[in-house]
Order: C-alpha cells, then structure tokens, then sequence
C-alpha cells in the first residue's frame, strides 16, 4: 500500500474504506458469496459453458475454500481489493488462474453484490417477521385473557370511555399485522434475483438466470437487468416498512408508560420490570418502558437512515447502497431482536389495577355517554336533548366532587324534567345499572366493539390472519431450505461426475 497516492490503494483509503470494507464483506456476505459461486458454477456446468473437468475442480476447490475459510483471518494487505477477489485467488491456487477465471463466465461484481444484499436483507426480513409473529401471539393471548378486565380508554389526554383490556390490544394487534403485511410486501420486493445480468446489459452467453434463482432459494429475477443492480426499492421499502413498525409499536409503549404512571395507576408492573431507586424507596420505575421506547426510536431512526441514504443518489450500480449501508442497516434489525421480544414479555406479565380503573371510571364518569344513549331509547327523546341532559349531570357531579355512582336519582330526575320539560319514565335502578362499566361494554356488540361476542370474533379473525402471514413466510423459508438442499446435491453430482 501507498502514501504517495500514484499505485492503488493508497494508504489512506485502504485505511479508511477497504480495510473496514473487507471486515464488513467477512462477516456479513462470506455465505451469500459461497452460495453464488456454487449455483453459478452448477448453472454453467449444465448450460455446458464450463467443461466436466473444470466444473468439478472448481465446486470441489470453492467447497475446500469455504471449509478451511483461509480468509477468516486476513487482513487487508493492498494485494486485493475485497473478499471476492481474495476466494478468486484462492480458487486459482488450487485449480490455476485460468481454470478459476472460468468460474465468473457471463457475471459481474454488479449483479453477484446486489444478490448477496438481497440473501442477507431476505433472511433478516423473515427472523424480523418471526419476532412479529411471535409478539403477535403473546397480544392475542393477553387479549383473550382481558376480554372482561375493564380498563379506562383515554383521547387527547383525558379519561373518556370504557372498554376492555382485549379491545385495547386488538387495535394493538391490527397494526402489528399490518405491519407484518407491509413487511411481508417488502420481502416479496426482496426475494427476486439479480444474477444474469452481469454489470448492466446481460450476457451474450447462454445463462440460465431462472435456474441459479431457483438454486438460491429466489422465487423469480429481477427481469430487467438494468433495474437488476440500479433498482434500491427493495432496500426502501424494507426500511421504510420497519420505520412505520417501530413508529406503531413507540406510540404503544408511551401509551404504557402513562397507563403505569402513579395519578393513572392503570397497570401494575411485574417485579421482574421494576427497578428502584437508589434513595427514594418508595420508587416502582417501569424503566424497561423507557428502555422500548428508546430502542424503537433508535430502530426507527437508523430505518430512515437507509431510506435517506438512496436520496438524490444516481439511478445506476453506486456504492451509496451497498455494503457500509447495509452493514448499518443491520444494527436495525439487532435493535429490534432485543425490543420486539421485551414488549411482548411485558404486555404477557401485566395486570390491570381493578380498584385505581373503577375509581377513575367514577370519578371521571366514563360511562356516561351509555346514560344518553338509554334516555334516547327508552324515553323516546332525541340524542341531543339527551346529551344535553347527561352533560349537565356531569357538570353537577364535577362541580360537587362526587362521582358517577353517588348521583342521587332526584338529582338526575331534577336536571331531566328541567331540560325535557316532563319527568323520566324510566325506573330509578336505571341510572345505575345503564352506567355500569359491565353494561357499557356489552351493550358495545357491534363489529369493531369491545363487547365480548363481537372482540371474541375479532380476536379469531385477528389468529387466522396471523397464521396467513406465518404460512407466506414459511413457504419462503421452506423454498430457500429445498434450494439449499438442490444446490448441495447438485454440486456433489457435478464434483463425483454424475451430473
């Protein structure tokens, strides 16, 4: 290497790229290459662009390389540019530099770099929907247990009705398999093969570009060959569908954070989440709540850093998307392997504070929109001269202190003979028994309700869409597994010459 800057590498950019380059190249992208080498390899040795002899000196020598993984330990020393050229130095020394150059017949760095991007990206995407599935497993169970645990449910900042724990995490549930969708979409992006079309144009020899698809586990190409290695979508889409997740899953954890608070005390928090103070022993901190909302955060954030690195960038092959920004984008998904677990684990421990909810069910009258609707049904009145009734109630109630369940029936009777202009007809038990959180709730049966029968439905519906999602994936997985296993057998025939 050089500090005079007139032979290649200079000095200071082995230092400040290919060293680091290199590093990134081993520990991430080493398998990937392998795979292609070998599926290219078998691929030329059925097109008959490779002869017998050479085909199965080759798989055999790029198999022994991969073994004894002689790169593992090298250091960037300016003899080569990156890991590609280092296994291809390898392979000559075991088969001679003419025979291993046969091996990148009809192939460019170009379209080998984007398909390793894709192999890595696509199996990070499928353990990311993994954790999805299993997070979304660990609502629904909690939701099932919470079909009766009334909570209170609050809009801009303030007590306004009830529901049910199992409502609550249903709509919690819905964006975690929308986002499992958009994820899912993302992969599908993902999972097409750039190999065959070389640095831009293809080939004039006689590949097959769908069979080393197939032996890599692909579900098709990427069929225009410029798109092949210019196209970044597959790399936006997957971050940006990330970004929203974590976006989704953040605004939850605040929602926590305040339902843990000591003037809402709406859950209690399991031991095993507490952490004290080191002088004030009254202390309860829910800090891994802070800890989730800082991890999705920083996932967040570290998306839309890949997203806003392809911007402005050239519509062409550039190493603006390539390996540093993928080597970046994983420490994403390993701030996701820590936070999607943790959630889960949370929301499956924790327990609502029955006294603390009715408490603030009563005090802020929660229940009350029930008490107008009742009035428009059984005495006949509209829904405005209703609520106008109700909200005078209220008023009343707050200007005493009082809550819901001390309104005294002539108080009610007073305000509604005021504002109607007759007395009510209804019986005096139903002032009580129409505001109940119990009767608020299940008289809530519509679709999208937290009443039991309709949130039971939901939460079927929610499994069966789940289990749809996990199926896509599995078929994936369980196509990259055959291809794994085609590509092994195939280069054992080619190698013993059976193929």
């Amino acid at each position: 290497m050089n500090s005079d800057y007139d032979s290649f590498p200079a000095q200071v950019y082995a230092d400040s790229v290919l060293a680091p380059d290199l590093d990134i190249y081993k520990q991430h992208f080493s398998a990937p290459l392998h795979a292609i080498n070998l599926a290219h390899g078998v691929m030329l040795a059925e097109q008959h662009l490779l002869q017998p002899a050479d085909s199965a000196a080759i798989l055999a020598a790029l198999l022994k390389i991969d073994k004894d993984r002689p790169w593992a330990d090298q250091e960037f020393d300016g003899s080569f540019e990156d890991l590609f050229f280092l296994i291809e130095r390898a392979l000559g020394r075991q088969v001679g530099e003419e025979t291993a150059g046969r091996l990148h017949t009809g192939r460019s760095r170009n379209d080998m770099e984007h398909t390793m991007f894709r192999m890595q990206l696509r199996g990070r995407l499928l353990r990311l929907l993994e954790q999805y599935g299993t997070l979304a497993d660990r609502f629904l169970a909690r939701a099932g247990q919470g079909i009766d645990e009334t909570v209170l449910l609050y809009t801009h900042g303030q007590p306004a009705q009830v529901s049910v724990l199992g409502h609550y995490l249903g709509a919690a549930i819905e964006f975690i398999l929308r986002d499992m969708a958009r994820l899912m979409a993302a992969l599908e992006d993902v999972n097409s093969c750039p190999m065959g079309a070389a640095a831009i144009t293809t080939s004039g020899f006689d590949l097959d570009r769908e069979r080393v698809a197939a032996l890599l586990g692909f579900s098709g190409i990427v069929e225009n060959s410029y798109g092949a290695i210019a196209n970044v979508d597959y790399i936006t889409a997957s971050y940006a569908s990330i970004r929203l997740g974590c976006i989704h899953l953040g605004r939850l954890v605040q929602d926590l954070v305040t339902w843990t608070g000591f003037e809402v005390s709406q859950i209690d928090v399991a031991d095993g989440f507490v952490q004290i103070s080191s002088i004030m022993p009254q202390k309860r901190n829910p800090v891994p709540l802070e800890h989730l909302r800082l991890k999705f955060s920083l996932a967040a954030g570290g998306a839309e850093q890949i997203v806003q690195t392809m911007h402005n960038t050239p519509f062409a092959d550039m190493n603006d998307s390539e390996r540093e920004t993928q080597a970046a984008g994983f420490e994403v998904f390993e701030r996701l392997d820590h936070a999607l677990p943790l959630l889960g684990s949370f929301v499956e421990a924790m327990k609502t504070n029955r006294a603390s909810i009715e408490n603030r069910i009563q005090k802020s009258m929660a229940t009350i929109t029930e008490l107008a609707d009742t009035l428009v049904r059984a005495e006949g009145i509209g829904f405005r001269a209703a609520h106008n009734v109700a909200s005078k109630l209220a008023r009343e109630a707050l200007a005493r202190r009082i809550g819901f369940d001390e309104l005294t029936w002539d108080l009610f009777a007073r305000t509604f003979e005021e504002l109607v202009g007759r007395p009510p007809q209804v019986e005096r038990d139903v002032l009580a028994s129409a505001t109940s959180p119990e009767n608020f709730v299940a008289v809530r049966e519509m679709p999208g309700g937290p009443g039991p029968y309709v949130l039971r439905e939901a939460l079927t519906g929610y499994a069966d869409r789940l289990a749809g999602l996990k199926a896509e994936a599995e078929d994936i997985r369980k196509r990259i597994a055959q291809a794994d296993a085609l590509r092994n057998r195939l280069v054992s025939d080619v190698i013993a010459g059976e193929a």
